[in-house]
Parts: structure tokens; sequence; C-alpha cells
């Protein structure tokens, strides 16, 4: 499943899906020894993604963040990505809760940048929208003075604003990027967590194809502009922390 107009996670170039979600399904979709390419299913909100694992017209979607609501419905995969929340404008501010204040924000319904908002950022105007593409066209025409999303988001779109910039420095309220699957599909996790490990593992490692995938969207000569020391130390925190995997030395 694709949540369109998502980059650096999700994007649809004329036929074509592409992002760094897409390169994710891609991994999971050769573990589970599929031939033709997946079937996607286009989405504009996580809200709409989990109904559609639910009713299972979706069996996983990737990219998204966590919060403990959708943890009590869906089943998440480990993270392939760390997000936060940061503000894409064109004003003259830092995006501390002191410039902001009088400001009006953009935010996506029922995503987690919108409850962070609402709690951490009380003395803003809160304007929600149905998509990230809608929200971005309003900071474009200036009907909003930023929007508030994932801060890679922030980092990736910054380009298809002119004068925009992502703050704050530091994001707020950190959080993992993941996939998410029904609660009753635990086959279809398993599959999916052996497939992330090893890119994570893989990119570790230097292997050239699944570092071209992540750095493609999130490397050092992408829009997002991240290190290929901070992704792998991240990816090393994740196989060693989260799955138990040392990451130092390679089974028998």
């Amino acid at each position: 499943m694709a949540l369109s107009d998502a980059l650096p996670y999700s994007s649809q170039n004329e036929q074509e899906w592409e992002g760094l979600a897409h390169e994710v399904l891609g991994v999971i979709h050769t573990e589970l020894g599929g031939d033709a390419a997946p079937e996607i299913v286009d989405v504009t909100s996580i809200k709409a993604a989990g109904e559609a694992l639910k009713d299972g017209s979706a069996n996983i979607a990737c990219g998204v963040s966590f919060s403990w609501e959708r943890a009590e419905q869906l089943s998440y995969s480990l993270p392939f990505a760390v997000g936060g929340v940061r503000l894409l404008t064109t004003g003259d501010n830092d995006g501390t809760p002191e410039t902001l204040k009088g400001t009006s924000i953009g935010v996506v319904k029922d995503s987690v940048p919108a409850g962070v908002v609402a709690k951490q950022l009380p003395e803003t105007e809160l304007e929600q929208f149905d998509s990230p593409a809608a929200a971005l066209d309003a900071l474009k025409q200036g009907t909003v003075d930023a929007i508030a999303n994932g801060a890679l988001w922030a980092k990736a779109n910054a380009g298809a604003v002119p004068g925009s910039k992502a703050v704050p420095e530091r994001p707020y309220g950190r959080s993992a990027v993941a996939c998410v699957v029904a609660p009753e599909n635990q086959a279809l996790l398993a599959k999916a967590n052996v497939a992330i490990a090893q890119l994570l593992q893989n990119y570790i490692d230097g292997d050239d194809a699944s570092t071209n995938r992540i750095n493609r969207w999130i490397g050092p000569e992408s829009a997002v502009g991240l290190s290929t020391e901070t992704i792998a130390t991240h990816y090393n925190a994740v196989l060693s922390t989260v799955a138990g995997i040392d990451t130092q030395t390679q089974p028998d």
C-alpha cells in the first residue's frame, strides 16, 4: 500500500511508484518469493491505510510513524527510518514555540504531527488537511504559515516551496518509521521483519544495491541529505537493540 504524495517515502511518478517505502516493499516482496510487481493501493491518509488493512483490501503499508494508539490496532515491523515532527515554513521563525505564537500551521488529519502540534504548540492555529499534498499546496499559496509533518518529509519537500526551510533544528516528538499489518497477519509481519533486517544489515555492510536503495531517498545526495554514517549508526542501533542482532559478527 502507498500513501501518496509523501516523499521521501512514497510518490507516483507518472505510472511508477517510488520512494523509500517502495524500496522496503520491494525487498519484502522478494522475501515473499513474488515475481510480478506487487499491486499498489493508493490511499491519502494513515486512517484510510488502517481501514484497508483491517478489511483485507491491502496487506501491508510502509512509511508509517509509530504511535501507541496505532500500535493498539496494527502490528509494526522493524523500523527502517526515524522521524520526528518538523515544520516546513516560509516565515521568519526558527520553529520554537515562542516564534510560532499566533501562526497558522497545516497538518494532515489524524496524523502523529497533528497530535504533537495540538499538545506542544497550543498557541498556534491548527489547519487540517486530507493529505500532505493539500497541505503543501496551502503553504505554496500562503494560506498557512507552516506545515507540520515528518522530519524527513519536511526536508524532502523543501525544494517544492521556494524560500522554505525545515525547522526547528531538533525535531518535536521523535518516532520510528516502519511498516504495519493487521494483527492477525503475523506470518507476513515475520517475513517483513526478515527482509527489513537484511536490508539494514546490507546497508551497514556497504552492499551497493542496498546502499543505493536507501541513499537515493535519504542519503547524502538526496534532498534529505543524511550522511551514510548517520544512517548506518541508526540501523546498527535498530538491529542490536530491537532485533537483538550483533551486527559486528557474522553467522557461521
